[in-house]
């Protein structure tokens, strides 16, 4: 995305993201989004949900591209 002022700086792609994150969750009745570490813990119902009995893994480090894996993860369930 690019403004008149040129490209957006990085933080402002993160809160981007965020919010869409947040658009995403809200439509699968995600309540909680909590990246503990590496691992990833979405709560829908009162519940936590886990793939095989565990939460999703994170494999990304910095900001934008984790919060790119947490939207595909989103986009899965």
């Amino acid at each position: 995305m690019c403004d008149r002022f040129g490209p957006l700086p990085e933080a402002m792609e993160h809160l981007l993201l965020v919010s869409e994150l947040k658009v995403i969750a809200s439509g699968k009745a995600i309540t909680s989004i909590v990246a503990d570490k590496d691992r990833l813990k979405l709560l829908r119902n009162e519940d936590y949900i886990s793939l095989a009995g565990k939460f999703p893994r994170l494999k990304k480090k910095t900001a934008g591209p984790r919060l790119r894996e947490v939207k595909k993860l989103l986009l899965a369930l």
